[in-house]
């Protein structure tokens, strides 16, 4: 089975072909360019170095968020139009629960793990999670520990003590600061996986035949914050109420 994963949370992102459990091609994305500029070339790209054609792809996968609310649009809309074209199911997969259940993947005696990611401003996007607490041989979905949120590093983590494990495996996929305040808090922070799109497609192959992967008309962003455009636009509208 063939899955093709999309990942449009950050600025880079990433396309990967997935078959079985098995990353075939991985393909980070160009920072310098838009999503909108690159999405369509990285696309076409995987699907020629592994010599398919887009009928081939049996699951379309995709990042749901949080991330950049633009990117997160571009890239839900590109993989929905796929697969209506195509008649295919998609799984849309949150990052931060990707990024953690690859970490559980990795070391099947872990019994939680947490995740970060930069959210600009300063701040990052963190989760944590155990595994499901009904015995599941997909492993999904996590357990929520700590629920997705936006915050400054330290702030967060705080925020994570008495309700995630001291000593848990954190996938810090951020700024080297926030990876030393997760060692600090008395975590323990560990490299994410190379590419989150392949994670997402290995995911989506296991998520196949299951509610977890359906209809398109379903999927959904999760921007956990507010787009920055209204942040900035409420602050102009401050600034002139109290001039």
């Amino acid at each position: 089975m063939w899955v093709l994963a999309l990942d449009t949370t950050t600025r880079d992102g990433g396309v990967a072909l997935v078959k079985d459990d098995t990353v075939v091609v991985a393909r980070p994305g160009e920072a310098g360019l838009s999503h909108a500029e690159r999405v369509p070339a990285d696309l076409r790209a995987v699907l020629a170095e592994a010599g398919l054609s887009l009928g081939a792809i049996d699951v379309f996968a995709v990042a749901t968020g949080p991330g950049g609310f633009t990117g997160l649009r571009i890239g839900l809309a590109a993989v929905q139009g796929l697969a209506v074209a195509l008649d295919r199911p998609v799984a849309g997969v949150p990052s931060l629960a990707a990024l953690a259940w690859e970490v559980l993947d990795r070391d099947p005696d872990a019994a939680a793990a947490g995740a970060l990611m930069d959210a600009s401003r300063g701040e990052i996007f963190g989760a944590a999670f155990g595994r499901p607490a009904v015995a599941d041989p997909v492993g999904w979905p996590l357990a929520p520990l700590a629920p997705p949120a936006a915050a400054l590093p330290a702030a967060m983590l705080a925020a994570w003590q008495g309700r995630v494990p001291a000593g848990t495996a954190v996938a810090a996929a951020c700024q080297p600061s926030a990876a030393a305040d997760a060692a600090a808090a008395g975590f323990r922070p560990v490299a994410p996986a190379a590419l989150l799109a392949g994670v997402i497609g290995r995911l989506a192959w296991r998520l196949n035949g299951t509610p977890y992967c359906g209809p398109a008309s379903a999927l959904a962003p999760e921007y956990v914050r507010r787009p920055d455009v209204e942040i900035e636009r409420d602050r102009r509208r401050a600034a002139g109420r109290a001039g």
